[in-house]
Order: structure tokens, then C-alpha cells, then sequence
């Protein structure tokens, strides 16, 4: 796996530079122990996880903008990735039994905020995470980032890769380990200083490890090219999107794949069907809905609608029971698109409302977290 350093945006820059010139300063480096490899390389990855006009060539080319939906008259983030790959041709995409979906290690979740790192690790002594520390470290050292055991990989020819960015949980218990030591599968599995369920590998397998015990629960982390831009929804004096004025950066979060830094979005857990048929696993979605038309305020004329042009419904809200980070999308026909338009599920008619037979994953973003 090659380490490319490349990026557009300052953002990556201040996060990726010290890991990524760090694993690539000296070819006399100590590569034993739990160092860190550098930046995932996503030369392979399928294009819709490398971010419009992204490029696996060139790492950093590409960029994710979250957009605007709004939910009982809030306005409410989501990033729309379709369907990509098998699944995409699928005659169910919603049915994961038969979907390899690879593991991921998640440390501490009962006793962490969704969508935040464990800080039930042990960091440096009196270490602060301030502007120095942003620069010197890849990753903060007050906390533990999550693991991944697979990569998204495109087939050849592409357009038929078999990755979807469902992962199965794997509840990690930190038991005073050093915060972003843990960076891989392999180490998880024989370290002291953590507690999980293991599985043992087959008996007179030649070569085999031991794999955690899946939780049971589905998770949606969309693994992207680590250097590329994530903004969040645009305002008016940020029209192409804006990062956070603190960090620089957007809802991204990383994590670690055997032993590279690795950068995802979060949508969190997958609702699973009540009424899957037996031996069946399939998400339960949420409704997305968009107008069929809209006011185009520079030409004063009412024009087609789409999704992602800013007048967007969802059902729910991340954190709300209900919530999903798979949309079943429909079309609607708005009241009086020159007067304003719907913000909630209750303004629009249900009898106005068209199945667009679409489904797409939606994550919205977790809430950020105060330092």
C-alpha cells in the first residue's frame, strides 16, 4: 500500500502532514509494535468514495458536501451516497444476509456519545489537545479512534464491486490502553489492556486468528479517501460549503485500518426490519422527500425539482427513534412553490406524494462534540 501525501485542502494538511511525513521521513524507521503506516491509499477505492471529482491518483482531489434537508422545520444535515456496485443492481438492496459485510472494532460505545471517540483510554501524561498538539499529532491523544478490517475496493471491470459501508460491530472494552495505540485487527486480539468477545479460528485451520464476536448490531461508516475536503452545508457566506472555524475540518471522523489512518463518514446504526421474512437481515429506511417543483429565485420562475437543491424533507433527526441512515426517497407536489415551501412531513398532502422507487444512504452527521 503506498503512502501519498498529496492533498487540496488545508484542512487534511494540518490533520494527515504529521502521520503521513512521520511513516516516510527515514527508511531506518522502527516498524515494530503499533506504529502508525501513514494515510490509507485510495487508489483502488470505487469513485463514489472518493468524493466529487476525486481522483485514487491523486489523493485530496475529491470532495464531500454535506446537504441541506430540514425535519418538523429544522434544518438538518445529510450526505446522499447512492447505491453503488452490486447492490445497486440487487433486486433487494435493503437485505444484508448476503452481503459480505466485513467487522469493525468500536471501542466503548455504551459508555460514549454517539459519533464520538472513546476517551476511556489512558492519553500522554498532562496531555492537551490545543493548537500545538493539532499540528504534531495525526490524531488527538486523549482519545481512541475506531478499527476496520476491510477497505472499499473497486472491481475490474468497475461498477460491480461487492462493498457496500455496512460494517458488523464489534464491541471493544478499553482496560487502561494507551489512546491510539490499538491501530489493527491483529493487535486487537492479543492485547491485555482490552476486553472483547473473540471468535477462535477454525479447528486445523493452517494460519488462522481469531476474529471478535459481532455485537449484532449494523453500523454505517462510509470509509473515503482520508485526504479529501468534507464541508458542511452551505450558508450564504459559505456558498460551496464551510469546515468547522475550530478544527478546520468537516463531519469526517478517522479511525485506523491495520495500522493506517483511515477517514470516514458516520451515520451510525442501522435499524434492522421488523418484518424481514426468516433468515432474512434488511435495513429499515426513513423517507426522504423532495418538491417536484421549485422557485428559482435568480429567474423568478417556477422550475423542475431534485433532490439536493435545498428544499429536502427527512422523517427524522439523528438521535430520534426513527431515524435511519437509509432513505426510501418520493417525490411531492408542493402547495404554492412562489409562497415558500414545506419544511415538515405534515405540511405536504399525502395523497400528493409520488414513490420515486430510490434508495440511497443518508447519514446525517453526529453531533459535534465540545472540548
Amino acid at each position: 500500500m503506498r503512502l501519498r501525501p498529496t492533498s487540496r485542502s488545508a484542512a487534511c494538511s494540518l490533520l494527515l502532514l504529521p502521520l503521513l511525513g512521520g511513516s516516510a521521513c527515514s527508511p531506518y524507521e522502527r516498524r515494530s509494535g503499533s506504529y502508525s503506516a501513514g494515510a490509507v491509499d485510495p487508489i483502488r477505492f470505487p469513485r463514489p468514495y472518493l468524493g466529487e471529482g476525486g481522483d485514487g491518483k491523486r489523493p485530496g482531489s475529491g470532495r464531500f458536501s454535506y446537504l441541506t434537508a430540514f425535519s418538523r422545520g429544522s434544518a438538518v444535515a445529510y450526505y446522499p451516497l447512492r447505491l453503488h456496485g452490486e447492490q445497486a443492481n440487487a433486486s433487494d438492496p435493503l437485505e444484508l444476509s448476503k452481503l459480505p459485510l466485513p467487522l469493525a472494532y468500536h471501542f466503548d460505545p455504551a459508555q460514549t456519545p454517539d459519533g464520538q471517540d472513546s476517551r476511556r483510554c489512558v492519553p500522554p501524561r498532562d496531555y492537551v489537545y490545543d493548537q500545538e498538539a493539532r499540528r504534531r499529532d495525526a490524531l488527538p491523544l486523549d482519545r481512541q479512534g475506531n478499527i476496520f478490517t476491510a477497505l472499499p475496493t473497486e472491481s475490474d471491470p468497475p461498477g460491480l464491486t461487492t462493498y457496500v459501508p455496512v460494517v458488523r460491530e464489534v464491541v471493544v472494552s478499553s482496560q487502561k490502553n494507551p489512546c491510539q495505540d490499538p491501530k489493527s485487527e491483529a493487535d486487537l486480539t492479543t492485547r491485555v489492556d482490552l476486553s472483547l468477545d473473540v471468535v477462535p479460528p477454525l479447528e486445523g485451520s493452517v494460519g488462522g486468528v481469531a476474529t471478535g464476536r459481532p455485537s449484532g448490531r449494523y453500523l454505517l461508516w462510509i470509509l473515503i479517501d482520508p485526504a479529501a475536503e468534507v464541508l458542511f452545508p452551505a450558508d450564504q457566506l459559505h456558498p460551496d460549503g464551510k469546515l468547522d472555524p475550530m478544527t478546520q475540518l468537516g463531519p469526517q471522523r478517522f479511525g485506523w485500518f491495520n495500522q493506517y489512518l483511515a477517514g470516514y463518514l458516520d451515520g451510525g446504526v442501522v435499524p434492522l426490519d421488523v418484518l424481514s421474512p426468516p433468515g432474512s437481515v434488511r435495513m429499515a429506511t426513513q423517507r426522504l422527500l423532495y418538491p417536484s417543483r421549485v422557485l428559482d429565485v435568480e429567474k423568478n420562475q417556477i422550475v423542475a425539482g431534485d433532490l439536493g437543491m435545498g428544499f429536502d424533507i427527512v422523517e427524522f433527526r439523528r438521535g430520534e427513534e426513527g431515524y435511519s441512515p437509509v432513505c426510501h426517497v418520493y417525490s411531492f407536489e408542493p402547495h404554492d412553490p412562489m409562497l415558500g415551501f414545506e419544511k415538515s412531513l405534515a405540511e405536504v398532502d399525502p395523497r400528493r406524494i409520488t414513490d420515486t422507487g430510490q434508495i440511497l444512504y443518508c447519514p446525517q452527521p453526529p453531533r459535534s462534540e465540545a472540548r
